[in-house]
């Protein structure tokens, strides 16, 4: 098992679009046991995408903010270690009614079961690959730990690199006050100078800041910043 790890690293390593690094993930997943792949880079509501799931249930997910519920998620962003879930564990039996429906509608698109590893990234964020299974329970492979957070290091890393229109993202809108106050700030210009520059209040450019950076799902205004440019907002 470890050497379709070293393989899937090698593969991405060698990847220069985003062709190749799908084609490597398909290859380890399916040496793997596994029917579908999902490679997701998430921080409070906002998150980014790169799967074969169905398109129809990709949209459903990001339509509905579904990765403030879904326990893989919520998981993998606690316990920052490999883990297998299922669809069928008793614990999901005793749980809410949205979690509920939320694993009758991801098994009604092939995903029952899986293997999931987390790492933490930049500004809290955390990234995760989830091989998923049709079958009613999987077990954890036999993977180094180590081994398996560097691959998805290479994942994320070279991902990174690859053009925002292959990932699936929740839609961000921001208004035109909210974007230029964020534009402003980003050039390092203060609460005060941006006041000026729109003729308006400290306090409304801080109204402005404080709902850009909520909507983005940020922790602070240097965050918020980075998210927009990388959603292409401002």
């Amino acid at each position: 098992m470890d050497g379709l790890l070293q393989g899937l690293i090698d593969a991405v390593d060698l990847a220069h679009d985003e062709r190749s690094i799908r084609n490597a993930l398909k290859k380890f997943t399916v040496s793997s046991g596994f029917d579908r792949y999902a490679y997701i880079h998430v921080h409070a509501d906002d998150a980014v995408a790169f799967s074969d799931y169905p398109a129809e249930w990709l949209n459903r997910y990001f339509a509905n903010h579904y990765t403030i519920i879904d326990p893989v998620v919520t998981t993998a962003k606690r316990c920052m270690r490999m883990f297998a879930w299922s669809a069928e564990e008793r614990n999901v039996r005793k749980s809410s009614p949205e979690i509920k429906q939320f694993y009758s509608e991801a098994t009604d698109f092939g995903i029952r079961s899986g293997v999931s590893v987390p790492i933490r990234t930049s500004y809290g964020r955390t990234a995760m690959i989830t091989l998923a299974s049709d079958r009613r329970r999987v077990e954890v492979p036999p993977w180094d730990p180590m081994q398996a957070a560097l691959a998805l290091a290479y994942i994320h890393v070279h991902l990174s690199l690859v053009s925002e229109s292959s990932f699936k993202t929740a839609d961000v809108t921001l208004s035109t006050q909210e974007a230029t106050s964020l534009s402003w700030s980003s050039h390092g210009k203060s609460m005060n100078v941006i006041a000026d520059l729109l003729g308006i209040r400290p306090r409304t450019v801080q109204f402005y800041l404080d709902n850009a950076r909520d909507k983005l799902g940020a922790s602070n205004l240097q965050q918020a910043v980075r998210i927009a440019m990388e959603k292409k907002l401002i």
